[in-house]
This record gives structure tokens, sequence and C-alpha cells, in this order.
């Protein structure tokens, strides 16, 4: 059975009766009524496909312009993501050369500290060997301090002192055949008797008394008690080598004692900050006059954390750097760096005040606003210059 289509009109039979209030113009000659012809409507289901099959064609038109179009904005973001890559990588590099030559410097200066510790170490052999009239010892001993750490301080003078002694010990030897030899005095007491004593400043703390007494016991008989001996010897070491630094400023003395404990035992961590300090302090002082910049650097660190840590003569690391500021000031005063030493001198200042200190900051700044000219070497006329080779 065939469907029917919704666009087809279905005409309506009359009816054979009217309404009396029904309009005149309705009413036909006949007397029956006349019912127009309804229009035909289009499906609103075929409007809604129409439409919706122009909007795809529409999109696949747009997605056709769009992959037929150049992407430069894609090629853009490729640049700047090269241009990232590429960044990372020199930030990289950056880092690893600034990594590498900051491990050299740490090694570098950890390899002037154990030059110190040894040199520290033979000084203080040397000054045993000397009051042992060890004087040959004490010369090799001295030497090789000079070759591994030219600067040490009172190496060369103690040498020279050692050659001369050793001058006269051969003159007096060549005069006399005989020489008396001079020993030291033993305790005499029992080994017994020491060892009690020993115990007893250990247990009171009086470690000075107590390495004299650890000494003796050891002079006396080695074999006594070693093992206790030896604990004891340990402890001494240790602490009077932190009152050797911390109290007296013996700086040298203190370092050997900590080397001579560090055969027995490691050193604990406190013992080892003394020792740093004083490595420090040294290796600030042998560069005292010789690298102003190396003496600032250090005794900067010792003003930091210990400034009132002073060598035998009393002489406070907090000094030290001032004074050290005044040097390195002068230093770029004599390179015309006049600015540079206005910065020194300002910092020397603001621990210290002197007339002479005043007089150069004065003399710094002006020269710093106005720098003078430079001076030019002059040749003198008189003094025949060398000729220059000739094919040089």
């Amino acid at each position: 059975m065939p469907k029917k289509n919704p666009e087809e009109t279905i005409p309506m039979q009359p009816k054979k009766t009217v309404s009396a209030d029904q309009p005149a113009d309705l009413k036909g000659s006949s007397g029956e009524q006349t019912i127009p012809t309804p229009k035909t409507r289009k499906s609103p289901k075929k409007k809604e496909i129409i439409e919706a099959s122009a909007a795809d064609m529409k999109i696949e038109e747009n997605n056709l312009a769009v992959e037929s179009e150049p992407a430069p904005a894609k090629r853009k973001r490729g640049g700047w993501i090269g241009l990232g890559i590429l960044g990372m990588l020199l930030i990289i590099a950056a880092g690893a050369a600034i990594g590498y030559y900051s491990a050299i410097n740490v090694r570098k200066a950890e390899e002037i500290n154990q030059r110190l510790i040894v040199a520290t170490t033979q000084f203080e052999l040397s000054l045993q060997n000397i009051n042992n009239g060890d004087l040959d010892l004490a010369k090799k001993r001295l030497e090789y301090i000079i070759q591994v750490y030219p600067n040490y301080p009172g190496a060369a003078d103690k040498l020279a002192q050692v050659l001369v002694s050793m001058a006269q010990t051969n003159q007096t030897t060549s005069n006399s055949s005989t020489v008396p030899v001079v020993e030291a005095t033993k305790d005499t007491r029992g080994a017994a008797a020491i060892f009690t004593q020993a115990q007893q400043q250990l247990a009171s703390q009086d470690w000075e008394n107590l390495l004299t007494s650890v000494n003796s016991l050891r002079d006396l008989d080695p074999t006594y008690e070693a093992v206790k001996v030896d604990g004891m010897y340990y402890l001494a070491l240790r602490n009077v080598g932190v009152l050797n630094i911390k109290k007296y400023g013996n700086m040298e003395k203190g370092i050997y004692q900590f080397a001579v404990a560090e055969q027995i035992a490691p050193i604990d961590s406190e013992a080892d900050n003394w020792r740093k300090l004083a490595v420090m302090y040294i290796d600030g002082e042998a560069n005292w006059g010789v690298n102003w910049q190396v003496a600032v650097n250090n005794f900067y660190q010792l003003y930091q954390t210990y400034p009132y840590l002073s060598d035998f003569n009393g002489v406070t690391s907090k000094q030290r750097y001032t004074e050290a500021l005044e040097g390195l000031g002068d230093t770029y005063m004599s390179t015309f760096d006049y600015c540079g030493a206005v910065t020194q001198y300002g910092l020397s200042a603001s621990l210290t005040s002197s007339e002479s200190l005043s007089a150069k900051i004065t003399l710094a700044q002006a020269d710093c606003a106005n720098p003078p000219a430079t001076p030019t070497p002059t040749v003198n006329p008189n003094i025949a210059t060398p000729e220059t080779p000739v094919g040089s």
C-alpha cells in the first residue's frame, strides 16, 4: 500500500447545515459552504536536514582551507623551542664550568692546608731537634719546610740560626777533642707513682700537667700500662692543642699536637675546627705584605667567626683584618686603582681610626674623583738602549 505524501491536501466534505451567524460571503448560491483549500507546508524535518548539510559542507570547506594554508605559527613556535634548548645547553655548560673551577679551587685550598700542616709539624720537630742538639736533622727539616711552604713564618730565620750554630759547633769541635753531652733530667720516680698522678690529673682535667706526666712515664717505661697511657696521652695532646691555639696563640704548636694525637686516633670535629682556624691564621700571616688579597680573605673569615683569636704576640684576627685592608688599599693606590683603594680604606676605617688612615682616605677620594695622569716612563738619553737583534 503506497504511503501518503505529507504535502498532499485532503479535501474536506462540506457540511449540510450552516450556522446562522456565519458571514454571508461564505454562503454559496446553492446554500452550500465553500471551504478554502489549505496551503501546502514544507516539512520542518527536511529544512533541518538541509541546514545541517550546509553547515557540514561549510566546516569541510574551512578544514580544507586550513589544511591548504601554511602554518607560520607552528614554525615560529619551533624556533622558540630551539632557542630554549640552546639556552638550556648554555646554562648547563656554564654550570659545569663553574662547578669544575670551584672544585679545582677547593682542591688547591685543601692542598695548601695540608702542606701547611706538614710544615708546621716539621717546624715543631725541628725545634725539638735544636733543643736536643741535633742541628743537622733540624737543618734538614727546616730546608724541607721552605721547600713545601716557602712563606712559612720564622722558617728562614730559624734555618739561619741553625746554620750559625752548626758553624760554631764545628769550630768548637775542631778546637776541642771532647764535647760535653747534655742530657735531659729524667724523672726517677717509679712508673706506678707517675701513673697514679696522671690519673688524678686526668680526673681534674689538668691537661698541661697530664701531658708532662705522660711524657715522663713514656720516657721511663714505654710498656707500662701502654693502652691506658696512650689514651691519656691522646686526651692530653688534644686538649693542650686547643689551649695552645685558643688561649696562648701558639698556632704551630697546637697544630703539631693535633698531628701527634692523630697517630693514636682521629681528632674530633671541635679540635679539627681549631686546627683549621690556626692554619688560616698562619696562612694569612705568611702572605702578610706578600699577597694582601689572600691576607684579607683569611683574616676576614677569622674576623667573622672568631674575631679575638690571636697569635702569641696578642695580635687578634680583627686587628689583622683591619691592617690587611689598609695594606690592600695601598696596593690599589700603587696600581692607580684609586676608587678600589677608597673601598678598602673605608672598610678599614669602619673598624679602627688613625690619622694616617684618614689622610690615605682623603687622598684616595680625591684621586678617585679626579684621577691624575698616569706617569709614563722616561728614557735617559745618557743610557744606551740595547739594539734589537736582526731577524727578531
